[in-house]
C-alpha cells in the first residue's frame, strides 16, 4: 500500500522508490516477494507507465528488487536487514531431470552453428574489430545499428518489409521482446486479444502486467478474427504465417479485416512471425507487416530457428509512428555486442541466406518423413495438424485418457512428448488428446528409430486405452 502526495516537493516516483525501499528495509516486503506488477499500480493509483518504472528502475539499480524476465520485479534479500523466518522456499529447483532416449522435445535444433567454418569466421573478424576498439562502451541501447541495417536489408528481400534500422531493436529472446514491448506499447491500452491455443509465454507475461486477456478461437484457417467485437483500442497478438501450435496459415481475407479492425479502433497488432522462413512446400507467407499502411503492426522475429536457440538473439520493428526517443532511458539491448557484430558479419557475408536454405531442406526431409509415417502407419485414425512448415507437429491420440497420463505413458517407455494445455487459457477447453511433437533437435539418421519407438508406444496405447 502506497501514500502518494502530488503535492510533495518530491516527484512521485521519488515518492513509489522511498515507500517501497522502506519496506524492504522493514520487513514489511519480504525477500522473493513481488512487487505489483507495474500496470497495475498505474491503472491504481492513476500513474504513468514511466513513473513506476523509473522508481522500479533505480530500486533494482541499488539491489532492492530484481526483475524476472516475464514475471515481474521481485525483493532481493538484504542481509543486514532481512529476517531469516520470513524466506520464502526456493523459486526454482537445481534437481535435473534424467533425460529420456527419444524426445520429440520443441525448439531444439540440430544443426550446430558453432560447427560452421563461416560462423565462426565471422565471430574471429568481430573479435578482431572489437580488439581494435579503445573504448567497448555499448552507447546504442536499441543494438548495434550496423545489425540492425543489417536486418532491414534481409527484411526487405525474405518478408518484403520496408522499414528503418530505427524501427528495429535488438532484444534477448522471446520473453524479452514481450517485456519490453509493455513499456513501449501506450499506456491506455490493457486489453489483449490472443489465439486460443497459442503462444503460454506470451499471454502469461502480459496476464502478470495486469493485462485483460480475451481469447479468440483458432479454426483451420488460424484466428477467427469476426470474433473481435470491441471497438476499443486493444493488442491483438497473432502467429499469421504459421499458427502456434496448430499450424494455420491466416488467409489474406482475415488478415485485410485484423488490419481494418486495428485501423478502426486505433489498435495494435503484434505479429510473432517465430518460423517464417520454413516453409516446405510453398514459398514463406508474406508478413502481415507487409500488407499494413495503417502504422499497425508490431513484428517479433528471430535467429532461434535458423540459427541456434541458445543465441538468444531476438529483434522487434515498431511501427514508424512509435517514438523510441521517449522510451531511451528504458532500452537497453541485453545482447553482448561481440554476438551481435558476429551476427551482423555473417548476414551481411550472405552466409546467412545460405543457412536458411540448409536448414530448411533439411527440416523438410525429417517434416515429409514424419508425414509419410502417419499416414502408411494410421491413415486418418490419427490427425495431424502443423503441417507444410516449422519444427513441430500436434497429434491428436484417439484415447480416452487425461493428457498427464498420455504424457506419463510415452515417458515409462523412455520417449518424451508434450502437452498442449498449457496453450490454452481456459484449459477446461483443451482436448486431452492433442499432444505435441517436435523434430527440429533429432538427427535426420536417428529419426526413424524414433518414430519406430514412437508407434510402439502408440499402438499400445490405443490399443488398451481407447474408449
Amino acid at each position: 500500500m502506497l501514500t502518494l502526495d502530488r503535492n510533495d516537493k518530491d516527484p512521485i516516483y521519488f515518492q513509489i522508490y522511498r515507500q517501497f525501499k522502506e519496506q524492504i528495509i522493514s520487513g514489511e516486503l519480504k525477500t522473493g516477494e513481488r512487487l505489483p506488477a507495474t500496470r497495475a499500480l498505474c491503472q491504481e493509483y492513476h500513474l504513468s507507465r514511466n513513473t513506476v518504472l523509473y522508481a522500479y528502475q533505480q530500486l533494482e539499480s541499488e539491489g532492492f528488487i530484481s526483475s524476472k524476465v516475464g514475471s515481474g520485479f521481485y525483493v532481493e534479500e538484504i542481509p543486514e536487514f532481512s529476517h531469516e523466518n520470513d524466506r520464502v522456499p526456493v523459486f526454482f529447483s537445481s534437481e535435473k531431470k534424467e533425460a529420456l532416449t527419444y524426445d520429440f522435445r520443441y525448439g531444439a535444433l540440430e544443426p550446430n552453428i558453432y560447427k560452421t567454418s563461416a560462423f565462426r569466421r565471422s565471430l574471429k573478424e568481430a573479435m578482431n574489430e572489437l580488439e581494435s576498439k579503445v573504448n567497448l562502451a555499448n552507447d546504442e541501447p536499441s543494438g548495434l545499428y550496423g545489425l540492425r541495417e543489417a536486418i532491414s536489408e534481409y527484411l526487405l528481400q525474405a518478408r518484403d518489409m520496408h522499414v528503418r534500422p530505427e524501427q528495429i531493436l535488438i532484444t534477448g529472446g522471446h520473453h524479452y521482446s514481450i517485456s519490453l514491448l509493455q513499456k513501449i506499447l501506450p499506456e491506455d491500452i490493457d486489453t489483449l486479444y490472443m489465439e486460443e491455443p497459442g503462444h503460454e509465454d506470451s499471454f502469461s507475461t502480459f496476464l502478470e502486467e495486469g493485462f485483460h486477456i480475451v481469447s479468440i478461437p483458432v479454426d483451420e484457417n488460424g484466428m477467427r478474427v469476426e470474433k473481435i467485437v470491441s471497438r476499443n483500442k486493444a493488442i491483438a497478438y497473432v502467429t499469421p504465417s504459421h499458427q502456434f501450435p496448430l499450424g494455420a496459415i491466416l488467409p489474406i481475407g482475415r488478415r485485410l479485416s485484423l488490419l481494418k479492425w486495428a485501423k478502426a479502433s486505433r489498435s495494435y497488432i503484434i505479429e510473432d512471425d517465430y518460423d517464417a522462413s520454413l516453409r516446405y512446400k510453398e514459398q514463406p507467407i508474406p508478413s502481415l507487416f507487409s500488407l499494413d499502411r495503417n502504422q499497425s503492426v508490431i513484428y517479433l522475429g528471430s535467429f532461434s530457428k535458423t540459427l541456434s536457440p541458445d543465441l538468444r538473439i531476438s529483434y522487434i520493428v515498431l511501427p514508424a509512428d512509435l517514438d523510441l526517443h521517449s522510451f531511451s532511458g528504458l532500452i537497453s539491448s541485453p545482447v553482448s555486442v561481440l554476438m551481435q557484430l558476429t551476427v551482423e558479419k555473417y548476414i551481411r557475408s550472405g552466409q546467412y541466406k545460405r543457412t536458411i536454405a540448409r536448414i530448411r531442406n533439411l527440416l523438410r526431409k525429417k517434416h515429409n518423413k514424419i508425414i509419410s509415417f502417419f499416414k502408411e502407419c494410421y491413415g486418418d485414425t490419427i490427425s495431424l495438424y502443423g503441417i507444410g512448415g516449422g519444427t513441430h507437429f500436434v497429434i491428436s491420440l484417439p484415447v480416452n485418457m487425461k493428457q498427464e497420463e498420455i504424457i506419463a505413458f510415452f515417458a515409462e517407455r523412455d520417449i518424451a512428448v508434450y502437452p498442449t494445455k498449457n496453450y490454452y487459457l481456459q484449459k477446461e477447453i483443451a482436448p486431452e488428446g492433442l499432444i505435441l511433437i517436435g523434430y527440429g533437435g533429432i538427427p535426420l539418421e536417428k529419426l526413424d528409430d524414433h518414430l519406430l519407438h514412437l508407434k510402439d508406444a502408440i499402438d499400445e496405447l490405443i490399443q488398451t486405452k481407447t474408449a
